[in-house]
């Protein structure tokens, strides 16, 4: 299973970190699973509050990816009317068996429509934006994150972990998920 987390300026730290660290650790338990950060044209980036991010690649369908994960920040404000990134996306998202969203990431994905009579959640704050850009969509209130078919999108920041564990669970195994989360030592209290 192939990972590709796109990252790109202003990105939320911990809407791509949160998730690589569960991927990453998974992968280091089970050998079937690789991630990646990808940069749109394979440059570093500087996420919203400083922290410059090295890529291990570009957006440039070379490689194809079975997961893909977007995460949000205040960047997406820009890419939701950025036609070349959607385009991009689109084309990466051809080959992908599972298309993942944190936080205002689903604004993107409702922007390229997506999202149109879809569940879905995202960030508190943006969940009006995200009615605006597609008002076909069925937002999903205090979810940390939600599944329809192949499409999921968690809630903001940390909800990207919990998604990230789910995922695992689904892709390789429920025992993984469970082995990759004491590693981490991540208990959110219930």
């Amino acid at each position: 299973m192939n990972i590709a987390i796109i990252v790109f300026d202003d990105v939320e730290e911990l809407d791509a970190i949160g998730p690589w660290e569960v991927f990453q650790t998974a992968a280091g338990l089970n050998n079937q699973l690789s991630c990646k950060l990808i940069s749109m044209d394979g440059k570093s980036v500087t996420a919203n509050k400083g922290l410059v991010m090295g890529v291990h690649g570009a957006m440039d369908l070379q490689e194809k990816f079975d997961l893909i994960l977007l995460p949000g920040g205040q960047g997406t404000r820009k890419l939701v009317s950025d036609n070349i990134f959607q385009q991009r996306m689109q084309d990466y998202l051809e080959n992908a068996q599972w298309i993942t969203s944190v936080c205002s990431g689903s604004l993107i994905y409702a922007a390229m429509g997506l999202l149109k009579g879809k569940k879905c959640t995202s960030h508190h704050n943006v969940i009006e934006l995200l009615k605006k850009i597609e008002p076909e969509v069925e937002v999903q209130k205090d979810k940390r994150f939600v599944q329809d078919g192949n499409i999921v999108t968690s809630a903001g920041v940390s909800a990207g972990i919990d998604m990230a564990l789910w995922l695992v669970g689904e892709i390789a195994s429920p025992e993984l998920a469970n082995k990759v989360r004491h590693h981490i030592e991540y208990y959110p209290p219930k």
